[in-house]
């Protein structure tokens, strides 16, 4: 049992730290054209963290991030940071079905913090192992978003329990290719890069945000890259309002995984599955609900999210279409 949890908080620090220089106050934020508050991010935001026994001692260690996407307590994750709870399970996909993280065994349990108050967790929907990390460690980037690094999760809270959540935009439905999620492709320039915040909680740290532009995707729309590579002449960059000089690459921290990544004005862009000093790998918000959400209602019960700003319901896939 120790070793495993040992193993666990390896897997979860192989990324170089991170030199970030990340956002320290709400002033800042609001100077660099945030439509959000820093108590928006803060109160949508969730630090992931298991308690484990070692020797005979409760311990306690960050695994990683997540963000909510509903008034009632669904998050996103990564696939990654909740391993363990999954280890069981990592041969299945599972939909809409409870996996209950904080007591499927009483010597690890997974918490999510949110700000000052700490809720025990469930996942709801997840794919393989295979799927999801290709069961590696560390990955290429076109490994990156080949994989499905996520999950559906929800915070167990009394059902009048109402948390602040990220507004999640319409998209294009069919944009994902769900039969054909490891299809090869080619990362070409974002046009036009865009500018986002990636929210998260460092290891051994506080809750930070992190911000720049994402130039860098593939054409099926599986996810994006903040790297530091000068991709656009100066005059593209002009016509779009960016400085030439802009510096490109965002760095993302241990433990960030699983955090969100937000557009200037609040909507998620993704969820960020990886990274070091000077590059983001996320994942397409789009992706997330193509896997695990449908516009058809199975059940009256079934858990769901609103979509903005046609108030369309999303509701979970019971199973894969």
């Amino acid at each position: 049992m120790q070793l495993i949890i040992l193993s666990i908080l390896f897997w979860l620090v192989l990324v170089s730290p991170a030199r970030a220089s990340y956002l320290t106050a709400a002033e800042q934020l609001k100077g660099i054209g945030a439509s959000f508050s820093w108590h928006d991010v803060r109160s949508r935001s969730l630090k992931i963290v298991v308690e484990y026994q070692m020797n005979g001692e409760l311990k306690r260690a960050n695994l990683g991030s997540g963000f909510l996407i509903s008034a009632d307590g669904l998050f996103v994750t990564a696939y990654h940071v909740m391993s363990y709870c999954l280890l069981n399970q990592k041969g299945k996909s599972r939909f809409a079905e409870t996996v209950d993280c904080s007591i499927a065994n009483p010597r690890a349990r997974y918490k999510a913090q949110n700000g000052d108050q700490e809720y025990e967790i469930q996942i709801l929907s997840h794919l393989t192992e295979e799927d999801s990390t290709s069961g590696k460690k560390q990955h290429t980037p076109d490994e990156i978003i080949k994989n499905r690094d996520f999950v559906i999760g929800r915070l167990k809270a009394d059902a009048q329990t109402r948390f602040s959540h990220w507004e999640l935009r319409d998209y294009d439905q069919g944009k994902i290719s769900l039969s054909k999620p490891r299809a090869d492709f080619e990362l070409k320039p974002l046009r036009p890069p865009r500018k986002v915040f990636i929210v998260g909680y460092p290891r051994d740290g506080e809750f930070e945000i992190a911000h720049g532009f994402l130039n860098l995707t593939d054409e099926r729309h599986r996810g994006y890259f903040a790297a530091d590579y000068k991709l656009y002449e100066p005059a593209y960059l002009k016509t779009e309002g960016i400085e030439p000089d802009t510096k490109w690459g965002i760095a993302v921290a241990n433990h960030m995984s699983g955090g969100v990544v937000v557009d200037a004005l609040g909507h998620p862009v993704g969820v960020v599955v990886n990274g070091n000093q000077n590059t983001a790998g996320v994942l397409s918000i789009e992706n997330v609900l193509e896997t695990f959400f449908s516009r058809k209602r199975d059940s009256e019960s079934q858990p769901k999210v609103i979509l903005a700003p046609t108030s369309t319901p999303l509701f979970l896939k019971r199973a894969p279409d």
